[in-house]
C-alpha cells in the first residue's frame, strides 16, 4: 500500500454519521469503504424486538457485533449464543448465522472486514430524519430488494456477497 492509498485517521460520532432507515432498523454509518480504503466498515444499529437478520452467509467478509444495550440471540451454525450488553460476537466469513433481538430494542456496533456490505444498506434504505427507529409509516423492505441491490453492489465491493438461506433448526 503506498501513501496515496493509505487510509487517513478520522473521527465521526453517531450524531454525525450518515443515518438510514431500512428493514425496520436505524443504521448509522461510522466507517465505510470510502473511509477505510475498503479495509473495514463499522455501523451502529438500533434494532427493535424480533428477527433482525435471517439466516445468511457472508462469503468474503468477517462480521462482528458488540452489544451496547439490550439482549439478542445469535444462531451460529444452528447453535444459539445469548448476547447481552457488553458481549462481543465474532462471525468468521463462510459461517452460517442469523440473530434475533430478545429485548425491546438492541443497540450494537456491527463491523465487516473487508468493507462492502454497508452499501447494500445505503442502496436499499432511505435517509433517516431522526436517530430513532423508523416510524411505522416507513415500509420495511422485503429480502428481494436487498438481493437486487446486492447484484450491483458486489460489482464494486465483492466482500458484500451474501447468501440468504432458509430457516434454522431449533
Amino acid at each position: 500500500m503506498n501513501s496515496q492509498n493509505k487510509p487517513q485517521a478520522f473521527e465521526v460520532n453517531n450524531a454525525e454519521g450518515r443515518a438510514y432507515w431500512g428493514m425496520g432498523i436505524l443504521w448509522i454509518m461510522l466507517a465505510t469503504a470510502e473511509d477505510t480504503n475498503g479495509a473495514y466498515s463499522c455501523i451502529e444499529e438500533l434494532i427493535p424486538h424480533g428477527l433482525a437478520a435471517p439466516p445468511h452467509i457472508h462469503e468474503a467478509a468477517d462480521e462482528t457485533f458488540y452489544i451496547m444495550e439490550g439482549e439478542a440471540t445469535f444462531f451460529v451454525e444452528d447453535q444459539p449464543i445469548q448476547a447481552t450488553a457488553g458481549s462481543f460476537v465474532s462471525i468468521p466469513r463462510g459461517t452460517k448465522h442469523a440473530f434475533q433481538v430478545d429485548s425491546e430494542i438492541v443497540r450494537l456496533i456491527n463491523t465487516y472486514v473487508p468493507a462492502g456490505f454497508e452499501y447494500m444498506i445505503i442502496e436499499t434504505a432511505e435517509p433517516a430524519k431522526a436517530r430513532t427507529l423508523p416510524p411505522a409509516s416507513i415500509p420495511s423492505s422485503t429480502i428481494e430488494q436487498p438481493l437486487r441491490a446486492m447484484e450491483q453492489v458486489i460489482q464494486k465491493y465483492p466482500a458484500a456477497k451474501t447468501n440468504f438461506l432458509q430457516g434454522y433448526k431449533n
